[in-house]
């Protein structure tokens, strides 16, 4: 794996700390940031695929709910309504980051740690950040030192921006209005 995987966990404001994962070849090289021009200052690393922990849109029909998120809900994946404040606050900043990128010429998904995790059967950091990270490490991700919860999340972002280039992903709801990437999980042997 040559190409360069973005991951960036979003915070609602600047004032609060966003993870971010510049993943290639499986090494991992994360951090914490907090203003739209660091996040955007990412772009310089080339990246193939920018994968963003927020959500890219709003409703169509003006519902707290996306198709996406009402498909993720159904599978388990506690996704939060789109007209709480910090939601939609979220959601704006996601989606001016994503214009931006955009503008750059690069391609941006939109992914749901959460989900991605417990798709690849790993505990989420919020549950267990030694077990997140372990699992993390079964999948061959390589990064070493303490990792924040952002961090983490940033990782597996990064890793569902590889497997979307890989083609091994499932596209929650309509193109239209938003899409969730959540990636498919490799059957093995030994479950996490």
């Amino acid at each position: 794996m040559m190409e360069i995987f973005l991951g960036i966990d979003l915070a609602a404001s600047s004032n609060r700390p966003t993870g971010f994962c510049i993943m290639k070849n499986f090494e991992c090289h994360t951090g914490i940031i907090k203003t739209d021009e660091e996040i955007l200052e990412l772009a310089k690393v080339n990246p193939s695929i920018i994968a963003i922990d927020s959500p890219l849109s709003f409703s169509l029909k003006g519902s707290p709910f996306r198709v996406c998120d009402l498909e993720a809900r159904r599978r388990k994946f506690m996704v939060l309504p789109l007209n709480i404040p910090t939601m939609k606050n979220l959601t704006i900043r996601g989606i001016k980051i994503k214009r931006e990128f955009n503008s750059m010429g690069f391609k941006v998904i939109e992914v749901f740690p959460t989900g991605a995790f417990k798709a690849m059967n790993i505990i989420p950091p919020k549950k267990d950040l030694e077990r997140a990270i372990e699992g993390l490490r079964k999948l061959g991700l390589i990064f070493s030192g303490k990792k924040t919860i952002h961090e983490l999340d940033a990782i597996i972002s990064a890793y569902v921006a590889y497997k979307y280039f890989k083609g091994e992903v499932e596209l929650l709801g309509i193109d239209e209005e938003g899409i969730i990437v959540i990636p498919i999980a490799i059957p093995s042997k030994e479950s996490i």
